[in-house]
């Protein structure tokens, strides 16, 4: 969905009246949805199984405990004008929630349970298999621009909704994406009662949903929500990520 679409179904809406609140705070997003039917391409974006990584890399670590695979995403197939993402280039997530024990060894909100790896120009790639386990299950993921408005009243100053106004606020905003998975717009959880972002300066790059098909399970089949600082995004410097889950 478009900002103009957006714009005329909220002039149709019981909160026509804060429409010029909602025009401030629109932020673009894409959303991402799974193919299963799809083939799984060296270098393409898919979440699960292993990464795509340059001829002689090494599978990264936390204190000599190997990350998980997350994913991986391929700007070039979710390039979006609007939407300040990198027009190319591959970006592969790793997340320190189990250990080759099954064990947790860092939580969500701690320094380091993202891992990144963006590789600017994706040549002479091969795929790496994770240390002393199964690949695991794989999909193809494919992007869809759209926007996004606050998941709730803790992401935003000043706001204007009454109680009796919520559900069609909510309604609204469910009707914007077409996954629960999507590149920035803004954060969604199923129970916390706070922003999880980090701060100021900070903006939300991916979140995802629990999957028990990938075997994702953020706390107790929560959300996992991953962010960057502008600047750093600009600069195309993924290498400090923070994250929470709710």
């Amino acid at each position: 969905m478009n900002s103009n679409r957006f714009l005329e179904m909220i002039e149709q809406s019981d909160i026509a009246n804060h429409k010029e609140y909602l025009r401030q705070v629109v932020r673009p997003a894409i959303d991402i949805l799974k193919n299963n039917d799809a083939v799984v391409r060296m270098g393409c974006s898919r979440f699960g199984g292993a990464p795509d990584l340059p001829v002689g890399s090494e599978w990264p670590t936390y204190e000599m405990k190997p990350y998980r695979f997350l994913g991986q995403i391929n700007f070039a197939e979710s390039a979006c004008i609007e939407a300040g993402l990198p027009s190319k280039g591959l970006l592969s997530l790793f997340v320190a929630d189990v250990n080759s024990d099954g064990d947790s060894f860092l939580e969500a909100f701690e320094d380091g349970y993202i891992h990144a790896i963006y590789i600017r120009e994706p040549m002479n790639l091969v795929t790496i298999s994770p240390p002393q386990s199964d690949i695991g299950k794989t999909t193809v993921i494919e992007f869809f621009p759209t926007i996004d408005i606050p998941y709730d009243e803790y992401q935003v100053k000043d706001w204007p909704f009454e109680e009796e106004q919520s559900d069609i606020y909510s309604e609204i905003r469910v009707s914007l994406h077409k996954s629960s998975e999507y590149l920035l717009g803004y954060p969604s959880h199923c129970s916390l009662a706070y922003d999880p972002s980090p701060g100021a300066g900070w903006i939300s790059l991916l979140t995802l949903d629990s999957d028990d098909d990938l075997e994702w399970c953020w706390h107790d089949g929560d959300k996992l929500m991953i962010f960057i600082e502008t600047e750093r995004l600009k600069n195309l410097d993924f290498s400090t990520l923070k994250s929470d889950a709710g």
